[in-house]
């Protein structure tokens, strides 16, 4: 299989982020711009035989889904301006409904039903960080005990549990000493 371009939806850093992942043997691939690079991309995908598979990030096993993967609209960019909008709306509407002390009466919406329903439909985005804190929030919903649960890339699961491992603070104890102590009042 050969390949002739790579979607329009996959970014410059994300075609950089593949270059670096399957160690694709392009000189300075930070110096090129998106369209240079794409083409340096496709020349050494149609020359090599073989990559190194990822199975953390994009699950990827072999030079054919490498190239299918760069064919196929970018998964992370499935969502044009106007629907992002939208999903934003609705989960901040959602997210409001949780800080107002899950009351219905007091939200945008009619029913418990159709909050649930919304929120299971915008799950599906669990990539966009509004979507996961509004499923977050639901879950602690004390009237009801359905769960949702976003649905989160490979990379971005990875994304944040780097970001859990470097945000852990440490922790200084207390450390105690025996012995005498004298204490002078003037």
């Amino acid at each position: 299989m050969t390949i002739t371009n790579i979607h329009k939806s996959h970014s410059r850093r994300d075609i950089l982020e593949i270059v670096k992942l399957f160690k694709l043997p392009i000189e300075d691939p930070d110096d090129y711009n998106k369209k240079e690079l794409s083409e340096q991309v496709i020349d050494v995908l149609n020359t090599i035989d073989n990559i190194i598979p990822d199975e953390q990030f994009y699950d990827i096993k072999n030079l054919n889904e490498l190239k299918e993967h760069l064919i196929k609209p970018n998964q992370k960019k499935i969502l044009s301006i106007k629907d992002k909008a939208e999903i934003m709306k609705i989960a901040k509407l959602i997210i409001s409904f949780c800080k107002g002390g899950y009351v219905v009466e007091i939200s945008y919406f009619d029913t418990i039903d159709e909050i649930y329903s919304e929120a299971r439909r915008i799950a599906q985005f669990g990539d966009l960080p509004t979507c996961r804190r509004m499923c977050n929030l639901l879950n602690k919903n004390p009237y009801c005990n359905e769960r949702i649960y976003p649905v989160i890339s490979k990379k971005v699961q990875k994304d944040l549990q780097i970001k859990q491992l470097t945000s852990k603070k440490v922790h200084t104890s207390l450390h105690v000493k025996h012995g005498k102590v004298l204490v002078v009042f003037d």
